[in-house]
């Protein structure tokens, strides 16, 4: 499809308003679907991250999937490729933002890191052990334009919790999807005087509708507060997280693309698919019955104070996770049977922040210390007992300084600068397997300007240095000898390079919202990394450029729309990986793989006088370019593969039985098109399901 069409589009769709014109009041902003009230604090954060994108509930997907990957499906700029909608384990690319994955998005929640470590290492963003029962918005910050998040290229996603009011809250959902899909929650939350709380947790299971891909979820939330009688606040949180998952198990009768029978399925209950890889001396290949499961607790401690003038803020967090995992490789007659030790992460953060009449000063430092403790097998594994120490641990350390400075009314300065080090540290059993130790340093500049032109008009544009160091799972696997491909002996940097980025918002009379967001990146060293194959080792050169169009508009009457259209584009440079072990004939491919050039999604819906909803969606991704081993590890005749484009559409609906209670219900894939989110991995067919809110 051309740009210049897809413009037309968007641009036509602004025009039409079956409403009068009218003035949006200063306390009003339209989002995709629905115009609602925003906070003068909302206002001026706004200002202060104008790449800040905000996803309120009524934006949240309805569906089989209740955690952030599904939330952020429809979103401009992000592609979401997961193998199964619900429960997959192969999670480290499901979410990209800006073509960067996980190991480039830093994923918070209150602003407290939650993608760490791992044997496999840290980074790795298992998004479906993150429910969303006591989430009040998500805010995704793409690129790099803020000192304060370090080593991250993608973007920010920060999942922010509902907070305590002084009437107390009851909530309560519950779902019946396809594919035996059961989802129940709860939240609860008060603020009685100085004293505040609220508790949450929530219970899932699906079948998945690939072969062997059922799932279970439990999870439980915390979090307190007490209100200081000299402006100080002090808070605290715990979240516990238990999930079962089963490993998707191949099924297809031959593993060979061009083999006629790729295609057809080995049980004829599922669809044929690829299957997921049980890394960490697991057998690889799972089999029926195969499954993992993990146990994690979060715990963050905190505290504010407020001065006249200014802000401080601490934080402490620690992590404890295990995992368990299980293959019966029942075609082997032998069991693999583990249990990994795979988090003992803890940091701290500080900030403190100064008001000034015409300046906003800050400044802050933070520590994360990433860990794991080794692992160990079961005594029905069919190996001699073993108990290894930790792997690849990291120390991460950050300062950074930024100024936001008011030229005038309507225009704001940014300076930034950040100091961020990596020291990758080589435990027992890294150096049992001739895992090198690393380090590095450098300085981050950045410098962002802003125009608030007036209040619904907002420009900015921003430059950066793109400077990254290895996460655990790089460093580790960059020198592993069970690589798929030894890389070990290439050179291993940190990225480096430059961005650029910068962005329009507008709203207009006639409740049109228009924002428009391009850019434009070089990274030197760019640092590839395949969890299939287990590599991971630098590309010379990597470019990523594109724009993001949304435009919003409420058509009065009840009725509103959206369209959003993404363009983009890489190029790499100097590729030793395809340059050594692609066939031959695929050797031309330049561009980082998996990026689809362009995306669509479009949004209709009707809101009723007693807040009924009615929501027609539609999804246009196009072709891209993938790097396929056949599902079969140690391959080095990877070839490059087309996945095909495609188009999907969805209803969802809610209805309001009584003020207190609300049902809801969807159907997906509503043509029942059969197309892939994750190259060779079936997406689910037509779906659908019922739910019920209660609020007291």
């Amino acid at each position: 499809m051309k740009l210049g069409v897809i413009l037309f589009i968007l641009l036509f769709i602004s025009s039409f308003s079956f409403a009068e014109e009218q003035k949006l009041g200063d306390d009003t902003k339209i989002f995709q679907l629905d115009e609602i009230t925003i906070s003068e604090s909302e206002i001026k954060e706004e200002l202060k991250t104008p790449n800040m994108t905000v996803i309120l509930p009524e934006l949240i997907l309805q569906g089989i999937g209740s955690t952030p990957d599904s939330a952020l499906s429809r979103q401009p700029g992000i592609d979401v490729q997961r193998p199964q909608e619900v429960g997959a384990a192969l999670d480290d690319d499901s979410i990209k933002i800006r073509g960067f994955g996980s190991r480039r998005i830093l994923v918070t929640i209150d602003g407290r890191t939650m993608n760490i470590s791992g044997t496999a290492g840290g980074y790795f963003i298992d998004w479906t052990t993150i429910p969303l029962n006591n989430i009040e918005k998500i805010e995704v910050i793409k690129g790099v334009s803020d000192p304060r998040y370090s080593n991250t290229l993608g973007g920010v996603i920060n999942l922010v919790t509902k907070k305590p009011k002084e009437e107390p809250i009851f909530e309560l959902q519950g779902l019946v999807a396809s594919f035996d899909t059961y989802t129940t929650s709860f939240f609860h939350a008060w603020k009685p005087g100085k004293f505040e709380y609220s508790l949450s947790g929530g219970y899932s299971e699906s079948n998945g509708y690939l072969r062997n891909g059922d799932y279970w979820l439990k999870n439980a939330n915390v979090n307190i507060g007490y209100e200081l009688p000299w402006n100080g606040k002090i808070t605290g949180s715990l979240q516990y997280i238990n999930v079962k998952k089963g490993f998707i198990v191949s099924n297809r009768r031959s593993k060979d693309y061009d083999d006629p029978d790729y295609e057809e399925p080995i049980n004829s209950s599922y669809p044929a698919s690829d299957g997921e890889i049980m890394y960490g001396g697991m057998g690889a290949y799972p089999e029926p019955g195969s499954w993992w499961k993990k146990e994690k607790y979060y715990i963050n401690i905190g505290y504010e104070q407020n001065f006249s003038n200014s802000n401080l803020n601490l934080n402490y967090w620690w992590n404890h996770g295990d995992r368990e995992a299980y293959n019966t490789r029942v075609s082997l007659g032998r069991v693999f049977h583990k249990k990994f030790y795979d988090d003992r992460s803890f940091g701290f953060d500080a900030g403190y922040t100064l008001f000034l009449k015409k300046q906003t000063i800050t400044i802050g430092g933070d520590f994360k210390r990433f860990k794991d403790n080794g692992d160990r097998n079961y005594s029905d594994d069919y190996r001699e007992p073993f108990r290894n120490g930790n792997y690849v641990n990291s120390k991460i350390v950050g300062l950074y300084l930024m100024d936001d400075y008011e030229i005038s009314g309507k225009f704001i300065i940014s300076p930034g600068l950040r100091y961020v080090s990596y020291d990758g540290n080589v435990g027992p059993a890294g150096k049992a397997e001739g895992i090198e130790e690393i380090s590095m340093d450098g300085i981050a500049p950045s410098l962002k300007v802003t125009l608030n032109y007036d209040k619904n008009t907002l420009a900015y544009l921003s430059i950066a240095r793109a400077l990254r160091m290895p996460t655990p799972p790089e460093h580790y696997w960059h020198y592993s000898p069970d690589a798929g491909v030894n890389t070990s002996n290439l050179p291993f940097k940190k990225e480096d390079g430059i961005m650029i980025q910068g962005g329009l918002k507008s709203e207009f009379p006639s409740k049109t919202r228009v924002e428009v967001s391009p850019y434009y990146y070089i990274i030197e060293d760019y640092i590839q990394f395949d969890l299939i194959n287990f590599v991971s080792y630098n590309i010379s050169k990597a470019i990523i450029y594109g724009v993001e169009l949304e435009i919003a508009q409420q058509l009065g009457k009840g009725f509103s729309a959206f369209i959003n259209y993404t363009y983009q584009r890489s190029k790499t440079e100097g590729d030793p990986f395809v340059n050594n072990f692609v066939y031959s004939e695929d050797r031309d491919f330049d561009e980082i793989p998996g990026l689809p050039e362009h995306k669509i999604n479009m949004g209709f819906q009707y809101k009723g006088k007693n807040k009924e909803k009615f929501t027609i969606y539609a999804k246009y991704v196009s072709d891209q370019s993938v790097i396929y081993n056949n599902n079969t590890l140690y391959n080095t005749e990877l070839r490059v593969r087309k996945q095909d484009s495609f188009i999907t559409a969805d209803i969802e609906a809610s209805y309001p039985i009584t003020k207190n209670l609300e049902v809801t219900g969807y159907i997906h894939n509503i043509f029942d098109k059969d197309y892939q989110e994750r190259f060779g991995f079936t997406a689910a067919g037509r779906n659908f399901g019922i739910g019920m809110k209660a609020v007291f």
